[in-house]
């Protein structure tokens, strides 16, 4: 049938360019048998198109279109008629079909036209202007058209193609296995391992699904999981033998609401074996079905319902107990999918913050010392966050303080400044925020106008800039208030909210750094201190006088050690206790620790014993010191509970150059001076004993 229609078509066309219309319009006697093929011509293309379903080319209706309008056309006024623009929409119409149709369009426009103007002769003539100017408004509105859909076509294409690809990569991208690549997160590849997990994910469900209705015939067959808003479940796969059910991902059941959502409080499996509700009121039909029984078996892991697996029947007490535990013997397996996807996109997450940190990677992992750290991230994020300022300042919790860590854009002079942190509004504020709140919540002045310069968020003057944007993150880590890092600019909403977000998710990773640095220093610093007293401990007072012993090779100062014994200490043990031994273990160390000089180190040396190294200090000076302790200790009380301990101590001194020389190092001090010390406890205790004195006795001893 298509070859008499396209015939009557070109019968049509040729009529058309006749201008059989031109003088009389409708009153010609050629009109009504003209109109009634054009209409019978439309209404046979209708029906071949939406009847029987025939895929005629686009184009028919483009010249049936034509066809029309030149009518109309001939009928107002030829080329002079206010319709002939209207062909502009028929060009468009075709422009977004191909080159080829907006191209035959326009020319048998310009055709039928151009003929009914030569055709009506010499009466005609002062039209042909108004023809020209009709033509190359039409070929202009093509011309600029087509290229601008043909770009958008090719687009489409290009977009179709990886579309294509991207299927094909999920189909044969596994998200869980192999080795984790910088190259392998790239944006396609994230996308594809989100469709191969999904594709997976459904596949696998409805694999379930099929296995469970070969041992367990039932009519309907339906899985909600728990996604999304926290206690809505969706409908994720389903296999029924009604048509009246809906589409997946479309239905959600809510916790506690519905007889679904009851099932899935309950946390037990359910069954119902005389079913009164309405089917449609289950949630996974669109009409009333005649369900009789029904079985739910929430998919719990651990105290959390990741979903409902619901199994239907038109049979009254259709699932016995035996179908009943076999059901539930598959929840494993649909957990592990859901386990499964869970990882996916956790590592997809993982990705996208990787991809955005990955040029930052170098800088966090480089060092474990934090002004290093920081000092290097907050250049580079001024590099990639255009900005007039950045800083990281630390919270020092013991002292309550503000530690200006990293400063770009300020100079450096301030670094490691510290100050009460309410002396700064903003810094405080965040920090009463995170206590009330536990939320680590950014903060964003997008035009602080004339109060840039005002905004209290450094208690110092230098620091003080006219900022108009300021950007302020809290950093968090492990439920702890660790400091705050900011962003500022001279420039009135300065941060995008994409700038923001990869803020937010850098100073995530950047307060885990941030803590675990931390970490590393409290250890190394537990490591190297006596757990009780907080001195030293025995093996990092000995690598100390091992540095001793090499700068005293290049400077010959006097270097003086003194050994202090607690007398009696055993005695305070069996008498008190080892309770009260500690206190008075720590109460000698704060002693000694606070009368030590800014280069002297004080270690425990061992039980009741310590060590006071004294850099600069000859004998003399050693022995002055050694007396202030001695008659400090005994002049204090140590107070346990309702007892008052009386301490004292023995102290032995042996001091370079004059005890020992460098060339026989630092240790062999540590002998001479433990022979003094036990020579002012052999000689009485509670006092102090030079190492010379020390040796005069044993002389004197070897004499008599």
């Amino acid at each position: 049938m298509r070859k008499p229609l396209i015939s009557g078509m070109v019968v049509l066309a040729i009529l058309s360019g006749l201008g059989l219309f031109l003088i009389k319009g409708p009153s010609s006697p050629f009109f009504l048998p003209y109109l009634a093929a054009l209409l019978f011509l439309l209404v046979s293309l209708l029906s071949l198109r939406f009847i029987f379903y025939d895929p005629l080319e686009p184009f028919l209706f483009l010249v049936c279109g034509i066809l029309g309008l030149n009518l109309v056309v001939q009928i107002t006024g030829g080329v002079s008629s206010p319709a002939l623009f209207a062909y502009v929409i028929i060009v468009v119409a075709a422009v977004f079909r191909s080159w080829k149709e907006t191209a035959g369009a326009v020319a048998l426009i310009l055709a039928i036209e151009a003929a009914n103007l030569l055709l009506a002769g010499p009466a005609a003539a002062g039209r042909w202007l108004l023809y020209g100017g009709f033509a190359f408004s039409l070929v202009s509105t093509a011309g600029i058209a087509a290229p601008l859909v043909e770009r958008k076509r090719r687009k489409v294409r290009r977009a179709e193609d990886e579309y294509e690809n991207l299927m094909a990569a999920a189909r044969a991208v596994d998200p869980l296995a192999g080795g984790l690549k910088l190259d392998g997160f790239t944006e396609q590849s994230r996308q594809a391992s989100n469709v191969s997990a999904a594709v997976e994910r459904e596949g696998a469900f409805h694999s379930l699904i099929d296995m469970i209705a070969g041992m367990a015939p039932a009519h309907t067959y339906a899985l909600f999981l728990a996604e999304g808003i926290e206690g809505r479940f969706t409908l994720r796969a389903i296999r029924s033998a009604s048509r009246h059910i809906p589409s997946v991902g479309t239905v959600d059941v809510t916790r506690g609401k519905g007889l679904i959502g009851i099932c899935i409080d309950k946390n037990q499996p359910q069954y119902i074996s005389e079913l009164v509700i309405p089917a449609k009121n289950l949630g996974y039909y669109t009409e009333n079905v005649a369900v009789r029984s029904l079985l739910a078996v929430p998919l719990v892991q651990g105290d959390v319902n990741a979903g409902i697996l619901v199994v239907d029947s038109l049979e009254p007490a259709a699932f016995s107990p035996a179908l009943q535990d076999a059901l539930a013997r598959f929840v494993p397996f649909f957990l592990q999918i859901i386990d499964k996807v869970r990882i996916t996109r956790e590592l997809d997450m993982r990705a996208k913050n990787f991809q955005a940190l990955h040029e930052m990677s170098d800088v966090l992992s480089s060092s474990l010392e934090l002004d290093k750290i920081l000092k290097k991230l907050a250049g580079q994020v001024r590099s990639v966050v255009a900005s007039d300022f950045c800083a990281f300042v630390l919270y020092d919790d013991k002292s309550d303080e503000a530690v200006l860590m990293a400063l770009e854009g300020y100079g450096t002079r301030f670094e490691n400044h510290r100050f009460p942190i309410e002396q700064s509004i903003v810094l405080s504020h965040m920090l009463k925020q995170w206590r009330a709140q536990a939320a680590s919540g950014q903060y964003y002045f997008s035009d602080l106008g004339k109060r840039g310069r005002e905004i209290d968020l450094f208690p110092i003057k230098e620091l003080q800039q006219p900022l108009q944007s300021l950007y302020g993150r809290p950093l968090v880590a492990r439920g702890k208030f660790i400091g705050a890092f900011f962003l500022g600019s001279f420039r009135s909403d300065a941060f995008s909210e994409y700038n923001r977000e990869f803020l937010g998710t850098l100073m995530n990773q950047v307060s885990v750094v941030i803590d675990n640095s931390m970490l590393y220093e409290d250890i190394r610093n537990k490591s190297r201190q006596d757990g009780l007293t907080g001195l030293l401990n025995h093996r990092t007072f000995m690598e100390k006088l091992k540095e001793e012993t090499v700068r005293l090779s290049r400077d010959q100062k006097p270097f003086s050690l003194l050994l202090v014994d607690i007398d009696h200490f055993k005695k305070v043990n069996d008498t008190y206790g080892h309770p009260a031994g500690d206190a008075v273990l720590v109460h000698v160390a704060g002693i000694l620790k606070e009368a030590a000089r800014g280069a002297d180190f004080v270690a425990r040396y061992g039980g009741e014993e310590f060590a006071v190294g004294m850099v600069g200090a000859d004998t003399k000076g050693a022995q002055q010191m050694a007396e202030r302790l001695r008659k400090t200790v005994e002049k204090t009380v140590v107070q346990v509970g309702r007892t008052a301990i009386t301490v004292k101590l023995s102290i032995g001194v042996a001091s370079c150059p004059d005890d020992a020389v460098a060339a026989d190092g630092l240790l062999h001090l540590v002998g001479l001076a433990d022979n003094a010390l036990y020579h002012a406890k052999r000689t009485g205790r509670n006092r102090v004993c030079l190492f010379r004195e020390a040796k005069e006795a044993e002389k004197h001893a070897s004499v008599s």
